[in-house]
């Protein structure tokens, strides 16, 4: 019972913070921490009263403890320390969300609810980013005025910036994709396909660029896998539902707006455009370079920055929209070798996991670690990770990749299959 409470909330993060503006806002990260809050009582709880403390080991341990390590000695070390502590507190929310998904999600019939909770907010959100594109929003809650043309503002959702939006897609679409490898029922087939042209129309209409990009990369990592994996089946099916989403997105792309828009890259104002940027990530170097054991601390790039913006700049950084610059600068450059070593920790595991018997697990596996290949490039080029609905979404994912094999069936206990036994007995060797 109480394990189903922090399931639950759990789902309830998941549906919740995309809703809520992308939860950018402050009583929005409040909710955040009080529902991780919960979850994480009510799991402890049950563990207290089952008297069950058994320890489940992932790839990611390690490095998320020095990441936690690091961030700390950054923030006892700040230069504005109130908000290094808080954005430390967010940072710890993540974390014990990545663990209640590794502890909680430990069956397929769990794992398959979580999926389906993703997939269908991410319905939710396309069909209402067109019903917002084409001006009929009937929730004025999700009218923004942020500073943004129409053409702009109408192709974020509920999101407050269209690339926020386009970035969540950008990692629900490999996900959704990664289901039709699991064998499906007709009825289901059809509806994924329909949610599948639902979401890559909302991704092209959101007239994100690096949403294009990211997405684009996340199928094809996918393509990749598809041709080189051998115990990935379905082969031919998967790489026509491929293959039929890039068709579309092309057919797409011939519409008006769209094309517009990529003729028109180097007119882009000057808080978007890539030259803007550049000169911000070389003043963030800069950064980096006068704070570089253990940066200016968790959270204090908005307040730094001032000191470093370039002079006729007519709109104030408060992100370096690059995710990797944005954490070494207020972490420091070790953080570089955290970064690689859970990059490399999470996919050694997922392509690990693609040999497991099962389709449900390959598909899931696959999709997962598509959408973070995804999300990964775009964090080269925008700050998607520091968007609270993205990176819970992000974190999830993780978790999903690095997580045991789930049982086969629904029990009290937890029953995994030998194979991966095996595998986790070759990685405490390891």
């Amino acid at each position: 019972m109480l394990l189903s409470l922090t399931r639950y909330s759990l789902y309830f993060l998941l549906i919740f913070t995309p809703l809520a503006m992308a939860s950018v806002q402050g009583w929005a990260i409040s909710v955040i921490h009080l529902v991780t809050l919960f979850a994480l009582t009510a799991f402890l709880l049950e563990k207290s009263l089952t008297w069950s403390w058994e320890w489940i080991k992932t790839p990611m341990d390690k490095p998320i403890l020095c990441l936690l390590v690091f961030c700390l000695l950054s923030s006892v070390f700040s230069v504005h320390k109130y908000t290094s502590i808080w954005s430390f507190v967010l940072l710890l929310n993540y974390v014990i969300i990545y663990y209640l998904i590794v502890y909680t999600i430990n069956t397929r019939k769990r794992l398959r609810e979580l999926i389906y909770v993703i997939i269908f907010v991410a319905a939710f959100l396309s069909i209402f980013g067109l019903i917002k594109k084409f001006g009929n929003n009937p929730f004025p809650w999700w009218e923004y005025d942020i500073g943004l043309n129409r053409e702009l503002a109408v192709s974020s959702s509920t999101f407050g910036n269209p690339n926020h939006f386009a970035g969540y897609l950008a990692m629900a679409i490999p996900l959704l994709l990664g289901l039709f490898f699991t064998g499906l029922r007709s009825g289901k087939f059809l509806l994924l396909i329909f949610f599948t042209l639902l979401m890559v129309i909302a991704i092209i209409l959101s007239l994100s660029r690096g949403g294009w990009a990211s997405t684009f990369v996340g199928l094809t990592f996918m393509f990749l896998v598809l041709l080189a994996n051998q115990y990935v089946g379905h082969k031919t099916i998967s790489l026509i539902i491929i293959g039929g989403v890039f068709f579309g997105a092309f057919i797409v792309l011939a519409n008006r707006p769209v094309v517009e828009e990529i003729l028109t890259m180097k007119q882009a104002s000057q808080d978007s455009s890539i030259q803007s940027r550049v000169l911000v990530w070389q003043k963030t170097m800069d950064v980096v370079r006068d704070y570089p054991i253990l940066g200016t601390g968790p959270g204090t790039y908005s307040t730094m920055f001032t000191q470093y913006q370039p002079p006729g700049f007519t709109a104030r950084y408060f992100m370096a929209h690059n995710d990797y610059l944005h954490f070494i600068s207020e972490v420091g450059v070790p953080l570089i070798a955290v970064m690689i070593w859970m990059i490399i920790s999470f996919y050694h595991r997922g392509i690990t996991k693609l040999t497991n018997p099962s389709r449900l697990v390959r598909g899931t596996t696959l999709g997962a670690m598509s959408g973070v290949a995804a999300i990964l490039i775009y964090s080269i080029f925008d700050f998607n990770l520091h968007i609270p609905a993205n990176a819970i979404l992000f974190t999830v994912l993780a978790a999903i990749v690095v997580s045991p094999i789930p049982a086969t069936e629904d029990r009290g206990q937890r029953t995994r299959s030998l194979e991966d036994k095996k595998v986790r007995r070759s990685e405490d060797r390891g």
